[in-house]
């Protein structure tokens, strides 16, 4: 009679956990989220800002663009040139704002964030010519988040780094190309 109670108590709480491990599943599961040093990598450029201003809202996509104020670039800060920069060249346009393909894409204004974006690609201009585009999942601001994030991009440039660079071994002035052994310099080659 004691095992029948027993059992009669644990059926409510398994079938209680399978149930939330389902939910949960369901809820989370349509949105997976790259692994961060993937997103790095396909983001051109990584920055903090602060979101300024709500711009562009398409009813249609449910989509938006933010004019964003920039506090700091951690990556591809060479590719924003003049034609990206607004308002003297401090902040930028985002747009992909309310994109179902990324997780955690809503912001409000005065959200202070790390944005991974790229350049908008031709096919999507004028309608976002000289915007960035989201890339990847937002990330809040914190001491964690910007270590790892910064962590990532300095893992991605040695990595780059790293890679052999395509090199013609030089010919001396008679044309041959000459071995040089461990003894031997660059400066004193045979002439």
């Amino acid at each position: 009679m004691g095992s029948f109670r027993r059992k009669a108590f644990y059926w409510p709480v398994w079938s209680f956990a399978v149930v939330f491990v389902l939910l949960s599943q369901r809820c989370h599961g349509s949105c997976s989220e790259k692994e961060l040093e993937k997103r790095e990598e396909e983001a051109n450029i990584v920055l903090t800002g602060t979101v300024e201003e709500i711009l562009n809202m398409d009813p249609v996509h449910n989509t938006y663009s933010c004019k964003v104020r920039v506090w700091r670039y951690l990556k591809g800060k060479t590719m924003v040139n003049g034609e990206v920069l607004l308002d003297g060249g401090n902040k930028v346009m985002i747009g992909g704002f309310g994109d179902p393909d990324i997780c955690d894409n809503q912001v409000a204004t005065g959200d202070t964030r790390i944005f991974f974006v790229n350049l908008a690609p031709e096919y999507m201009w004028p309608n976002h010519k000289n915007e960035l585009m989201l890339n990847s999942s937002l990330m809040r601001i914190t001491l964690r988040n910007l270590e790892e994030v910064e962590h990532c991009v300095e893992d991605h440039r040695m990595i780059i780094a790293d890679k052999p660079v395509h090199f013609t071994p030089a010919h001396a002035p008679d044309g041959k190309s000459h071995k040089i052994s461990p003894d031997q310099s660059v400066f004193n080659l045979p002439r």
